[in-house]
């Protein structure tokens, strides 16, 4: 995945060439966290097809979701039309895309930028979260380039521990860890893969 100066043609155009991209469950770890959590209100910020938030709606969250994707938003709106619930969700930039509102968890799967930006927009996510809110984040690690199981090809889009650990430096941390996996997530996510996950939550 190549993040483009123009982000929403570039995953129209991936969003338009295939039923799923990425499947239709959810990421298996953001569902296994989510499952430990009492439901409440949760974003889900570039959740493309929708599948994280329509998974989170079907367990009682109220979900909303953007994405810089038109083609995604729409896809994402009538998956869950299809299975009966109910999501929010809207086109948005994570360059300046604000919620006005706080969260009691926030999803965060494979939401990969260029380094600037990925500094800006994580201590914003921060703000986004409820005192005692959770963030749940999986994304690929370094190791992801000796593999062909998709995610960006520039080390520097890629997530350690140690990187994330200093985005979320304000949350309390309860999971950090790469690790290898084998993923099973649609055309594009498919074999062997390195993921860098983290689980942490915002003092009360």
């Amino acid at each position: 995945m190549k993040y483009a100066q123009d982000p929403g043609a570039f995953w129209n155009a991936r969003f338009s060439a295939e039923p799923t991209v990425y499947g239709e469950g959810p990421n298996v770890f953001f569902a296994q966290q989510l499952a430990r959590l009492t439901p409440g209100r949760i974003l889900l910020p570039g959740d493309g097809e929708g599948r994280n938030a329509v998974h989170a709606a079907a367990q009682g969250w109220s979900a909303r979701s953007f994405d810089a994707s038109s083609v995604g938003v729409d896809k994402a709106l009538a998956f869950a039309t299809q299975h009966g619930v109910t999501i929010e969700a809207e086109v948005g930039d994570a360059r300046d895309w604000e919620p006005g509102e706080a969260f009691d968890a926030i999803g965060l799967c494979y939401l990969h930028t260029p380094p600037a930006l990925r500094e800006a927009f994580h201590p914003r996510v921060v703000e986004w979260l409820k005192p005692g809110g959770t963030l749940i984040v999986e994304g690929f690690g370094p190791g992801q380039l000796a593999f062909t199981s998709g995610g960006p090809k520039a080390l520097d889009m890629l997530f350690t521990t140690a990187m994330l650990e200093a985005d979320f430096a304000g949350l309390e941390m309860e999971l950090s860890v790469t690790e290898e996996v084998v993923l099973d997530e649609g055309p594009y996510h498919q074999g062997r893969a390195e993921v860098t996950r983290l689980v942490a939550r915002k003092p009360l």
